[in-house]
């Protein structure tokens, strides 16, 4: 004879009760970082990684590297005061001026960390894609531009220039902060004007800018205060989850 077995409810503990809990999604928009609030690893024991673990820790970490957006933008601009002037930051070496050159490449490997951190904070958002495409063209785009910016005009790189090589790269890395641009108008979560100004910026970073140096001042300008409007709202963006209190269940 079989034993019946009985359908039971489990029993409601501390670990358990703030997941089975109904969530409140204050809007539409933050559905995604809503469920990731309410999973948050400080509300469990210690225990294994899980995917809401990862969540939480990613976008814990993107809330604070976003802030290196506005320090990105500081060193760009610092970097464009001197002119790329010959294609590239090479000459500020042989004029004696070697901080631009090197606060022009503590601003390439900012703007990258700046971009990890928008795709990040997008990990719960409708336009996690879009966040993600930036981050990937972007990178694709300074490695093509860094190595070969600063080369002189005329130097033979693969049966091309390097200028030309570098103009690439300075075209992709343009069309990587354009996404990320749209990556924060579609996702509802920041102020669309701070959407709007990174994809403004955009060819003021990166080929514009190269191909005429004060213009990227300009970018530098707008994605400073883009970035403030970012860092400024993402540590204010925790929704307010509530977890009502429920009884156990009976034996």
């Amino acid at each position: 004879m079989t034993r019946a077995v009985r359908n039971t409810r489990p029993r409601t503990t501390a670990s358990n009760a703030g997941r089975s809990g109904p969530v409140r999604v204050v809007s539409r928009s933050d559905a995604g970082v809503a469920v990731v609030a309410a999973a948050a690893p400080e509300n469990t024991p210690a225990g294994p990684a899980t995917n809401a673990a990862w969540a939480w820790s990613i976008r814990r970490f993107s809330r604070v590297a976003i802030w290196t957006l506005p320090a990105y933008a500081i060193a760009f601009g610092i970097g464009s005061l001197s002119g790329l002037r010959g294609g590239g930051p090479a000459p500020d070496l042989v004029d004696g001026r070697p901080a631009y050159l090197v606060s022009w490449v503590i601003a390439s490997w900012l703007g990258l960390v700046a971009l990890v951190a928008i795709a990040g904070i997008h990990a719960a958002a409708r336009s996690r894609g879009t966040a993600v495409s930036a981050l990937l063209v972007g990178l694709a785009g300074t490695a093509s531009t860094v190595p070969f910016v600063g080369l002189p005009d005329g130097t033979a790189v693969y049966g091309t220039s390097a200028r030309s090589i570098a103009l690439v790269g300075a075209a992709l890395y343009s069309l990587g902060w354009l996404l990320a641009g749209a990556a924060v108008l579609r996702s509802e979560l920041f102020n669309r004007l701070d959407g709007w100004l990174l994809i403004v910026a955009s060819p003021l970073l990166g080929l514009v800018g190269l191909l005429s140096g004060p213009l990227q001042t300009v970018g530098a300008v707008l994605t400073l205060t883009a970035g403030i409007g970012l860092a400024w709202s993402a540590g204010r963006m925790v929704p307010s989850v509530q977890v009502p209190a429920t009884a156990p269940a009976r034996a």
